[in-house]
């Protein structure tokens, strides 16, 4: 049996008319651009998925602890162009070596300079 094309389905309730196969690819790779960025973060790297905290606050609070270090892992990664490749867990590793005196820096400081080097 011959190899055809790769056919995909769409159940949208927009018309056809209004909603192009371009305009679909869009929006499917701006959907798993969310997933595979910061989910995937958080899943993945952050261990999210295996918490098991079950009260409410306690589960909000560790959820956005875990969305700050994202956030601060992406800026580490950024100022640095040879860390273009590094992961979550690589920034941890390097916080881990002066976590201290850096955390120290960060949370006190008006405008962090915890990133820079020493």
């Amino acid at each position: 049996m011959g190899e055809g094309p790769d056919l995909q389905y769409l159940l949208t309730s927009r018309e056809p008319e209004r909603f192009s196969a371009p305009q679909w690819l869009t929006a499917q790779r701006a959907y798993w651009g969310v997933e595979n960025g910061l989910h995937q973060r958080l899943d993945i790297s952050a261990n999210e998925d295996r918490s098991r905290v079950r009260h409410r606050n306690a589960a909000w609070i560790l959820g956005m602890f875990r969305r700050i270090g994202v956030s601060l892992f992406m800026h580490w990664r950024d100022q640095d162009s040879r860390r273009v490749n590094s992961t979550l867990p690589d920034f941890h590793e390097e916080m881990g070596l002066e976590n201290q005196r850096r955390a120290f820096v960060l949370v006190n400081a008006k405008k962090s300079r915890a990133f820079n080097s020493s």
